[in-house]
Order: structure tokens, then sequence, then C-alpha cells
């Protein structure tokens, strides 16, 4: 039998915070998360690589991508992922082993979770038809967990057939529309219901908290984001920013009490 890297196990025994060690990266740490410049993509500032040890993931705001552990050093390192586990294991005290692979089952769920309060008359009821394991959605980089935690997936009829569809709250959790992202760069990228200004709501609003608040480009990055651990994102749903949104923000940060904004 070959030797292989038992690749659950070694994300089990190497977390990232000593990946950061490992790594040789000189990072800053504030509220659960360490900070820095990104030495591979060097964009996005210097706060552009974020390490969040209690989801062991890793977010680049620079290159706009995430993952866990042996992602994180497959980034760092610029390499594939047998060859980042490979890096992780022999300095990170993982021994080989020779064994058989085993598979995963898979969730035979299909259709995202209904929201709770079925009986508040002011909100949508959630599509409950959308896949959230689709290939398409697979594409964009999501994992199912994620979908179903939005309450997104790929739409297989209606209005946003052949889309994402994500669903939309205002500030106090109530879902108001869906839009319907593109999975294949179709123009537009978002599309919405007739009777739905997206200018009037800065989308995951309702998740923020009192601490510092992240900009993004489209709600696809604030899933994204979220998925490879980091908190409190959120973006505007059109690809102008109109006076009034800014003013959104600025209220929204102020009612949560945010400490500060960070483009990305």
């Amino acid at each position: 039998m070959s030797s292989f890297i038992d690749f659950v196990a070694l994300k089990e025994r190497v977390s990232v915070e000593a990946a950061i060690s490992l790594l040789g990266l000189n990072l800053k740490q504030r509220n659960g998360q360490w900070r820095g410049p990104c030495p591979v993509c060097k964009s996005g500032g210097d706060r552009a690589l974020v390490i969040t040890p209690a989801k062991n993931a890793f977010y680049c705001f620079g290159s706009r991508t995430g993952g866990d552990v042996i992602a994180f050093a497959a980034h760092i390192r610029e390499c594939d992922a047998k060859q980042a586990a490979a890096f992780l294991a022999g300095d990170g005290g993982e021994e080989k082993q020779d064994a058989d692979k085993t598979s995963e089952s898979g969730n035979t769920s299909n259709t995202v979770p209904e929201e709770r309060n079925k009986g508040d008359t002011r909100s949508l009821q959630p599509l409950t038809y959308l896949q959230p394991d689709h290939e398409c959605v697979r594409a964009l980089g999501l994992y199912r967990e994620t979908c179903e935690f939005f309450g997104a997936g790929y739409a297989p009829k209606g209005i946003m057939r052949g889309r994402l569809a994500i669903p939309i709250h205002d500030n106090q959790g109530t879902l108001v529309a869906y839009c319907g992202r593109t999975t294949n760069d179709e123009n537009p990228g978002l599309i919405f219901p007739k009777d739905f200004d997206p200018a009037t709501l800065v989308y995951n609003a309702h998740n923020v908290t009192e601490a510092e608040l992240v900009l993004l480009r489209d709600p696809l990055e604030v899933m994204l984001a979220t998925q490879n651990g980091i908190d409190n994102v959120v973006s505007f749903l059109t690809d102008t920013i109109r006076s009034k949104q800014l003013h959104l923000l600025a209220k929204l940060m102020d009612e949560c009490g945010c400490e500060s904004l960070q483009l990305a």
C-alpha cells in the first residue's frame, strides 16, 4: 500500500494558529482574529489576510479566497492541497499513515430550511425548491452548509431560474425579497423582483454586531467571506453606490455600535 496524508486528521491536529508560525507570518491579533498583509497577492491592504481560529479558517480579501488550514497553507505557499498538506504534516508533527481512504456520506437534503417565524405576515415565504448543493453553486465556491445558513440556492424555476437565489432581509431580519445572482457571468449580475428597489437595503445588515464592519462588493462575496470565518460583512445590492445607500450604511453602523469600516 502507498502512504498518504489523512487530511481530516491533519486539520484536527494542526490549527490555523500553528500554521501561522509554520508559514513564518507576522500577523497581529485582535478580537479573536489574526490579521495582516497577504505576502502572496500583495493587495487588499495591511489587513487583507484574516485568520479565524474559532473556525480554523482563513480569508484573503486581496485574492478573495479562503478555506481551511490546508487551503491556507496552499495559498501562502502557492501550491496545491497535497503539497500544502505534506508541508503541514512534516513541520506540524503529523505522521503519514497507510490506510484505506474513506469517503464521507453526503447530506440528502436538497432544499433550504424554511424560515422559523411563519406567523409573521410581513415576511415572504422562503423558496423551498432552491438547491443549495447544485453544481453551479459549488462552482461559485459555496458549500451546501453556507447556502443553508443564508437560505440561498440554485433556482431551477421562477424568475430567478438558472441563478443563485439569495434571500434579502431588512435590518430586523424579515425576508422581503430574493435577488438572483448569475452563475455564469450573465448580464446583469444581479436581478430583482420588479417591485423591489435594491438601493433601499444593505445586504446582511440583520447579522451585523458591535465590531468592525467590512463592506464587500456583492452578496456572493459576503457569503464566501462568512464561509471562511469573517463576520460582520455586508454589501450593497447595486453596481453604483448612491448617496442614500451611504446614509443607510452610516445609520447601520451607528445603531449597531460598529467601531470602524473596512472596504474590501
